[in-house]
């Protein structure tokens, strides 16, 4: 049996495909302790895990995260430095045999460094390359690539985080003083890469998915139905399939938006299924059309086999559920990897991607009623999530984990004959 130290951020898209991969390592005999929030205390601990409260005043259940990543990347690092003082000590006394940390926690590839212990990074968004040469080389004879890469805001976001960039080279400089890491670079703070890589995807739904070495694991999702929300199950009502709309629980206090899909579907001759989260007040929204269901929080396993047409954010990990049952979707980016992914699913054939900037009731109520009777888009989603199988990424992933550590035991092995 191993001891693994479990680093995570308290997202659901980040934490829900990482759930049944804990739950089968405690099955397989490893001791897990999981670093979240108390939003998901409970869900940890029914894996079998033991649970450590990792929530601070820069990140916590109730964090507005900002949408420009450069921020979020010094909000990482200044949070990194929070927990690096807290938890340290708390690590070297557990003596952990690996460590596993999300694609947006620093902080645990940080201590695994500081340790001596190796690390393995649980990716749940789309992968971001380094390697500037094989990249270059992949856009060269894949046009199309170079197309959806450069199509997305990653010059504008860093224009406008540029205010941040002074302040995360001096924080960066005292991490690497005080700790003898080495100096964070901003890109680091949204990949963090490390001895083996655990990506909840298959390479056909990954851009430049040809560039990535074998340390990157593409494991396919990880979709189980989840014992948490059966608080909030409700039936949706007729024998139609639903339109739901969900911007997700990260960017998601967008008032505005949701009046706007009010007024773009009261009419509809559907039940629109609609989650605005616990940042918006519903009734401050004005008066609920009668084919609307609005909740802050929905089943969305439950529901998505039960929808014609799901409107989301763009986020990786419900895009691959949306997938795996086979639902078409219009995609309104709200920030980070969301841009590539409505390009990608565009691309795919399995929906359609809509610029918030330029979006009117109008525009929405008509893209979704010519995807709705236009059967194509329904059957390429269903084509794609066919080719996810079971979607039981988690047991490929603890395979590869139970690989990475018997290569470990050789090199232990190794040192001991010398």
């Amino acid at each position: 049996m191993s001891k693994v130290l479990f680093f995570n951020i308290p997202a659901y898209g980040h934490t829900y495909p990482t759930l049944p991969l804990t739950a089968e390592l405690v099955r397989r005999g490893e001791q897990v302790i999981y670093y979240s929030s108390p939003a998901f205390q409970q869900s940890i601990e029914q894996t079998g895990a033991m649970y450590r409260d990792t929530a601070t005043p820069i990140l916590n259940d109730e964090t507005q995260v900002d949408e420009n990543m450069v921020r979020v990347a010094y909000m990482l690092l200044q949070n990194a430095r929070l927990l690096l003082d807290i938890y340290l000590p708390q690590a070297r006394e557990d003596a952990p045999d690996y460590i596993i940390h999300d694609g947006l926690s620093p902080w645990g590839k940080y201590i695994a460094q500081i340790i001596g212990v190796p690390s393995i990074c649980s990716i749940t968004t789309l992968v971001v390359p380094t390697g500037a040469r094989k990249i270059f080389a992949h856009l060269i004879k894949n046009p199309e690539d170079m197309r959806l890469l450069f199509s997305s805001p990653v010059v504008s976001e860093f224009v406008r985080g540029r205010n941040e960039l002074i302040p995360f080279r001096n924080l960066s400089n005292q991490l690497h003083k005080k700790y003898r890491i080495a100096k964070p670079q901003l890109l680091e703070m949204v990949t963090n890469h490390s001895m083996m890589n655990i990506v909840y995807a298959t390479k056909l739904f990954q851009p430049l998915a040809e560039v990535f070495d074998d340390t990157f694991k593409f494991v396919g999702p990880s979709i189980v139905l989840r014992s948490d929300t059966a608080a909030h199950a409700f039936e949706v009502p007729g024998e139609s399939p639903v339109i739901y709309i969900s911007l997700g629980t990260v960017f998601n206090d967008k008032a505005e938006f949701y009046r706007m899909c009010y007024e773009a579907f009261a009419d509809i001759n559907r039940t629109v299924v609609l989650s605005v989260g616990k940042r918006t007040d519903i009734a401050s929204l004005g008066t609920m059309p009668r084919n609307f269901i609005v909740r802050d929080f929905v089943p969305q396993l439950e529901l998505l086999q039960h929808t014609a047409l799901y409107i989301t954010h763009g986020g990786k990990n419900s895009v691959s559920e949306a997938l795996y049952y086979g639902v078409p979707m219009i995609i309104v980016p709200q920030s980070a990897d969301q841009p590539l992914v409505g390009q990608l699913i565009e691309r795919l054939g399995a929906g359609k991607a809509l610029r918030r900037e330029s979006l009117t009731p109008q525009k929405l109520r008509s893209t979704a009623e010519y995807m709705l009777a236009e059967p194509t888009y329904q059957q390429a989603s269903a084509r794609i999530g066919k080719s996810f199988g079971q979607a039981d990424g988690y047991l490929r992933a603890a395979d590869e984990i139970q690989g990475f550590k018997q290569v470990l035991g050789l090199f232990a092995r190794n040192d001991d004959i010398r």
